[in-house]
């Protein structure tokens, strides 16, 4: 079910949001190789957990469509940067 709502709230919202820390090496890789398939979402669209979930599924959108797969250290370093920046309920 949460998985559904985020993907419901992704679709629906967020797209192309300001990021922050631009110019940050974690945010071009994020631009890089996240904007290859769909446009950017703001790192706060989803909490820490919900950004975890959604990369993998994206690995897996990525591996469907032939394009080239995250690094480990690419990974990693994307979901540190969304996991940061991302929505933490109070």
């Amino acid at each position: 079910m949460v998985f559904f709502l985020g993907l419901v709230i992704v679709g629906t919202s967020g797209c192309n949001a300001s990021l922050p820390e631009p110019e940050s090496p974690a945010a071009r890789l994020y631009q890089q190789r996240c904007s290859q398939c769909h446009r950017l979402y703001g790192p706060t669209l989803l909490t820490p957990e919900m950004w975890a979930v959604m990369v993998t599924r994206m690995e897996q959108e990525m591996s469907r469509r032939g394009v080239a797969p995250l690094k480990v250290e690419e990974k990693q370093t994307i979901l540190e940067y969304l996991r940061k920046h991302a929505y933490k309920p109070a």
